[in-house]
């Protein structure tokens, strides 16, 4: 695949507003981007939105400046708000670094950037390295924490785990980690899917155990008969969730469980109540900072 070099755009926001940006980038087809806290001020964040530079001229990114502007519903001189910059192909990891450290999830877990050097004090932990990339899912984001804290305490040896939307593929190496003999993972972005790639071979040298599929969950499901799974793994936007909740039930065997994360409180309800619908009974419910974490079982068939 041919080298793309990128327009990054960074403005910054007030934190409150990362979800409706974080919808509107779903809805606009863009999924590389990052949130950074501002240690001055922590109630702003830095948005860094990734753009392939042959898909966006001048005119469609003065558009997306209206859209994030009318979204926002701020007027400001344009100068003083949007910063556009070139970021070449090679250089992706670069733009990355400077966000990064190790981090602990959980009593177990410690994810682990592919360019820094293991701590001792950290030897005892389950390590999961990962290289960004293009894709985003570093486990900095209270959903992506939220699903990897209650993936410690499953047990997944011997089992099929199903990754829906597998971004940097995180959670398919922590799935692997963890015992799981068969990875399935699935995103809409060809540049998740690589990165997916990517983080299971620097993980564990090999992508056996690994299935990827690029393109919509419903689809693919259907496309390539994918059922019986042990556990799923779904850590995307509560909306997109909706839509795809009796694929998830039918691709369930009996007994198995789904982790649902990248949902707001505000909106675990709403998701509990039509998961309930579909016949998915609910078996805890975990909280950090403005996101929740919802765990289902699908209950055996009546004999």
């Amino acid at each position: 695949m041919a080298i793309r070099d990128w327009y990054k755009l960074t403005f910054l926001i007030e934190s409150d507003a990362e979800e409706i940006i974080i919808w509107k980038l779903y809805e606009l087809g863009i999924f590389s981007f990052s949130f950074e806290y501002l240690i001055k001020n922590e109630n702003k964040k830095e948005v860094n939105i990734w753009l392939p530079i042959d898909d966006w001229g001048e005119s469609s990114r003065s558009g997306f400046e209206k859209i994030i502007n009318k979204l926002l519903n701020i007027n400001p001189p344009k100068d003083q708000f949007f910063d556009w910059s070139i970021i070449k192909e090679e250089d992706w990891l670069t733009s990355w670094k400077k966000y990064w450290a190790p981090e602990l999830v959980g009593n177990h877990l410690l994810i682990l950037p592919c360019w820094i050097n293991l701590n001792k004090k950290f030897k005892d932990k389950k390590i999961i390295k990962i290289d960004p990339g293009a894709a985003f899912g570093t486990g900095g984001h209270p959903s992506t924490y939220l699903c990897l804290e209650k993936m410690e305490n499953i047990l997944f040896s011997d089992k099929k785990v199903l990754d829906i939307g597998s971004g940097s593929g995180i959670l398919s190496v922590a799935a692997r980690l963890l015992g799981a003999k068969e990875v399935c993972a699935v995103d809409n972005d060809y540049l998740a899917i690589n990165s997916t790639k990517s983080n299971f071979q620097l993980n564990f040298g090999n992508l056996n155990n690994l299935n990827t599929y690029l393109g919509s969950f419903n689809e693919v499901i259907f496309k390539n008969q994918l059922e019986q799974f042990d556990f799923v793994l779904c850590n995307i936007l509560a909306e997109v969730i909706k839509g795809m909740i009796p694929n998830i039930y039918k691709c369930l065997r009996n007994n198995g469980e789904v982790i649902f994360s990248g949902i707001l409180n505000s909106q675990k309800d709403e998701i509990i109540k039509i998961l309930i619908q579909n016949d998915l009974k609910l078996l805890d419910v975990s909280t950090r900072k403005d996101w929740a974490c919802i765990s289902v079982q699908k209950a055996s068939n009546p004999t």
